[in-house]
């Protein structure tokens, strides 16, 4: 019988990849269509666990990561909803819940999520009524099945199913964001995280030191690392700090910048980089990696798992 997301985590039997894709602005454009192409080779390739569909990513307009999710669910691929609390009440993340419950869309990533960006119409103003630690507590109240007093009595809601994870950085300049980071962490995992996605960076020894700490602290979680397939444009574009929590340094710019002087303008170097992280991150003891990147094809997906398999050991 074929093991679901939730099971998989728990069975540590494989290594997880799950692959990030964006829905992007609008409703029938090419974005969305080419995000149902990718999703749909996924689910036929049998090498990805799971798609996870982002929530406006970077403050920009986009569609329900849920309406995708729905689609994508037809191809017999699991998802990964990201949900964040920058544009949403409390009543309105419970009312998401309770639609993502409804259509069976239950591994959620919870996120507090970036400012947003400015609009055709204007500056949105941000809710931000709670942040991704409290969600995860909401979250873990609805799978018990919340009691709701009124004045002739109570109502009792039936228990919800979700599989929530949560977001850390080990990629900070300075030890106070680091223990912050940390500390945000365990908050995190007592309020029912079922795993933990890193954000993007590229130094191994800070991959290691979260992995050695959450072992230290007794957290028997599944780490998944994320690995974004950089190019040098995007490269520095999050170098410039203009990608919430996303690390490029000087020097691996550098390299960037040296390997876009290749006849394929480096693309050949960036997957091969990716697939040297998921192997050292394989052999670190991390669960899974979470791949990305701009425009990549499923066809590149299938090389950096094969490769980074073939480099395990």
């Amino acid at each position: 019988m074929k093991k679901d997301f939730r099971e998989k985590l728990l069975a540590k039997e494989k290594f997880i990849v799950t692959w990030e894709l964006i829905p992007g602005r609008g409703a029938w454009e090419s974005s969305q269509e080419k995000v149902l192409e990718q999703a749909e080779k996924a689910a036929k390739g049998n090498i990805v666990d799971a798609i996870s569909l982002t929530d406006n990513p970077g403050g920009s307009v986009a569609i329900r990561p849920d309406i995708i999710g729905q689609e994508i669910a037809k191809f017999g691929i699991e998802t990964i909803i990201h949900l964040t609390c920058k544009d949403k009440n409390r009543n309105q993340l419970e009312s998401t819940l309770y639609a993502l419950e409804r259509a069976k869309l239950n591994n959620v990533l919870v996120l507090t999520g970036d400012y947003d960006l400015e609009t055709k119409s204007g500056l949105p103003k941000p809710v931000f009524d709670l942040d991704s630690t409290q969600l995860l507590q909401m979250i873990q109240e609805l799978n018990q099945g919340i009691v709701v007093k009124k004045a002739k009595g109570e109502s009792r809601f039936k228990p919800c199913n979700f599989c929530a994870g949560a977001a850390v950085s080990p990629f900070k300049a300075t030890e106070a964001e680091l223990i912050m980071q940390y500390s945000k962490l365990k908050k995190k995992i007592e309020n029912g995280a079922a795993f933990i996605i890193t954000q993007v960076g590229y130094d191994i020894r800070k991959f290691h030191e979260l992995f050695l700490y959450t072992r230290q602290m007794g957290w028997d979680i599944p780490l998944i690392g994320n690995l974004y397939a950089v190019n040098f444009p995007t490269g520095r574009v999050m170098n410039n700090n203009r990608v919430p929590g996303c690390v490029v340094t000087d020097k691996l710019l550098a390299e960037l910048e040296q390997e876009r002087q290749n006849p394929d303008k480096g693309k050949q170097a960036m997957l091969d980089r990716t697939a040297k992280l998921y192997a050292l991150l394989k052999g670190i003891g991390y669960r899974g990696v979470h791949l990305g990147g701009y425009n990549i094809e499923y066809e590149q997906i299938e090389y950096i798992v094969g490769k980074g398999e073939e480099l395990s050991a």
